[in-house]
Parts: C-alpha cells; sequence; structure tokens
C-alpha cells in the first residue's frame, strides 16, 4: 500500500521536473522577475523557483484537464446529503491529526477540544458523517505535523511547489510525508477495524472531497503575479497558524 502511494509520487515529481520549459512559456502568467514590477513585498525564500513555476503549470493542467472533470462529475452524481456526509466524514477524520499534534505541542485546550469533537461526531455522529460538534457549536482547532515541527525550532526552508498538492515548502513537505505514512496506521478507526483509513479507496475520496471545497482555480486571480501572490499567501497562512495558540 505505502510502496504505492511512493512509486505513484515519485512519478509525479519526475513528471513536473522533465516539463518543458517551452510549454512555460504559453502560460497565461507573464514571468515577471525584476525589481520593477513592484512584487517585492511579496517575496518569499524561493531558490528553486525555476522548477516552482514548471511543477505549477504541470499542475494548473493536471487539475484543469483531469482533477476538476473528476470532481465535477463526483459532484453531478452525488446527492448533496451523501456529499455533506462524505464532507462531515474526513473532517472528522481530521481532528486526530490535532489531537496528536495538540498533545505533542502541550496544547491542552486544543487537544481537549478536538478530542471532544472526534468522540461526539465519532459515537453519535456515526463515524463522523453527521456533524453532531458542530451542531452543539463546537469549534474545530487546527494542528499539524508542520506547526508541531515549527513549534520545536524547525526552520521552514525553501519554498516548494508540489506536484498535485499545490504550495508547500521543505519543512512542511517533510511534515506531509509523516502524516500519509504515520496518522492512517493510528487513527482510531484502523486500530479498531472499524475503518481501514490507509485504504486506497479512502484517500482517493477524500482527495476529491478536499478539492471539492478548496474554491482556488489556476490562472483565474486576474493578474500576472498568481505564482507570486499564491506564493505569499501561502507563507501568511502558515505563520498564521504557526503562531495561533
Amino acid at each position: 500500500m505505502l510502496n504505492f502511494k511512493k512509486i505513484f509520487l515519485l512519478f509525479l515529481i519526475m513528471s513536473a521536473l522533465t516539463f518543458s520549459n517551452d510549454n512555460v512559456t504559453e502560460n497565461k502568467e507573464v514571468n515577471y522577475q525584476s525589481k520593477e514590477t513592484g512584487t517585492e513585498y511579496f517575496k518569499v525564500y524561493d531558490p528553486w523557483e525555476s522548477m516552482n513555476r514548471r511543477i505549477y503549470y504541470f499542475n494548473y493542467y493536471f487539475d484543469t484537464y483531469f482533477f476538476q472533470p473528476v470532481v465535477n462529475t463526483y459532484t453531478f452524481i452525488t446527492p448533496d446529503c451523501l456529499e455533506r456526509g462524505v464532507t462531515n466524514f474526513y473532517t472528522n477524520s481530521k481532528n486526530v491529526n490535532v489531537i496528536v499534534n495538540s498533545a505533542a505541542q502541550g496544547k491542552v485546550r486544543k487537544f481537549m477540544k478536538s478530542l471532544g469533537r472526534f468522540s461526539i461526531n465519532s459515537i453519535l455522529g456515526l463515524f463522523g458523517v453527521i456533524d453532531v460538534a458542530g451542531k452543539l457549536d463546537m469549534s474545530m482547532p487546527y494542528e499539524d505535523f508542520g506547526t508541531t515541527l515549527s513549534y520545536y525550532g524547525v526552520p521552514n526552508g525553501p519554498y516548494l511547489i508540489l506536484p498535485i498538492f499545490g504550495p508547500s515548502n521543505l519543512k512542511n513537505t517533510g511534515a506531509l510525508g509523516m502524516e500519509t505514512v504515520l496518522l492512517p496506521t493510528i487513527h482510531p478507526y484502523t486500530l479498531t477495524e472499524s475503518i481501514d483509513m490507509s485504504n486506497n479507496g479512502i484517500s482517493v475520496l477524500n482527495a476529491i472531497d478536499t478539492r471539492k471545497n478548496v474554491k482556488f482555480k489556476y490562472y483565474n486571480m486576474g493578474t500576472p503575479f498568481e505564482y507570486e501572490y499564491v506564493r505569499f499567501m501561502y507563507n501568511e497562512y502558515r505563520k498564521h497558524l504557526e503562531t495561533e495558540e
């Protein structure tokens, strides 16, 4: 199972790295990089920018011509009530990530909130298909392996665009790998043999549901500096998560 995921990820990275530079020039985005452009404010440590832009363009093609059609088909054939149930299930499942990383950082309040949400939804909400905790106005905190690494002083490292996954940095890429390998094996659903969270079908449906709930569309911002804006906003978003108590 894990070997399949590793091979698939390696294939994606190699595909993106070999994507032709000629194709990049056809991009709707103009590659402005001079100091006269006024984008200095949005600069982030990005020594691999040339490679990142190629992967960004690869992601645009993948998302536009493959992933979005899959998501659109899913939303077309799936009843709204079932879609909500799937979203609720995966949202509830993410509480496990918060529980583990809140505990690792000693954030007791977040730990108790996420544990409470997960327990209530899993028991009373049919494994989280029904968001009972949300109806009780129990807010959902957020932590992940990336914020835990930051808590212990691990630097971000260079900005990095991952194939399919999108914006990241060296630290959070490592964190994503840890989450992908570790979380399904320690998930309460897996441990109790209720649901195998490492199942490929579960992972694929999670990806489809996640993309459905992200409103971002490539080259839809109306600016030639979309790459810089996305890079800046991702960096600021992660700063907010890492400083949030």
